[in-house]
């Protein structure tokens, strides 16, 4: 029997959940958008799992809308992927390229829930539609959707992975959209 070269994890359907998120920029203010959790004063980003038949950027839009009531759509960015073009004309080595517009995902985060259980997160670029107004969100007691200005947020959000992911996104708006 022949193994694999790579260190690999497997998990079947019972073990793994699919989440996707957005960080939702209001570009107007240069400020990002964060709920924050009243019960355990945290200060969290607006994701939530992926449903059976979904794609991973519609419950990224879904669950954004729902959490923090405003209408939003993805931003395109420039960045690196490894992920091919949208069409092959040649056969490309593995590697990350350069590419512009793109409404991909640019981070996905992995948290492992217990033994042989984990959550992935697929994580994209949102802006809100700053000409509608906010709809009421189904958990208002719950938590309080909050804008942060870009340095002030990465000071606010509770956990450093999320800071890290923020900042990520930051860059890749302001390096897409440079004044």
């Amino acid at each position: 029997m022949a193994e694999s070269r790579f260190e690999s994890e497997q998990y079947t359907s019972e073990a793994f959940v699919e989440s996707a998120g957005g960080v939702l920029f209001r570009l107007s203010s240069r400020e990002i958008c964060v709920l924050h959790l009243l019960n355990r004063d945290e200060y969290v980003l607006a994701k939530g799992r992926r449903n059976c038949g979904e794609a991973r950027h519609e419950t990224a839009l879904r669950e954004v809308t729902e959490e923090t009531g405003f209408t939003c759509r993805l931003l395109p960015v420039n960045m690196h992927t490894r992920a091919p073009p949208a069409v092959e004309t040649e056969q490309l080595d593995d590697q990350a390229r350069f590419y512009t517009n793109l409404c991909e995902p640019f981070t996905l985060q992995i948290r492992r829930l217990g033994e042989n259980q984990v959550k992935l997160i697929w994580w994209f670029v949102a802006v809100l539609d700053e000409e509608t107004s906010p709809k009421e969100t189904m958990e208002k007691e719950r938590y309080a959707v909050e804008f942060y200005s870009y340095t002030d947020v990465l000071d606010k959000l509770t956990f450093q992975l999320d800071r890290d992911m923020v900042k990520k996104a930051i860059e890749l708006v302001e390096n897409t959209y440079k004044e």
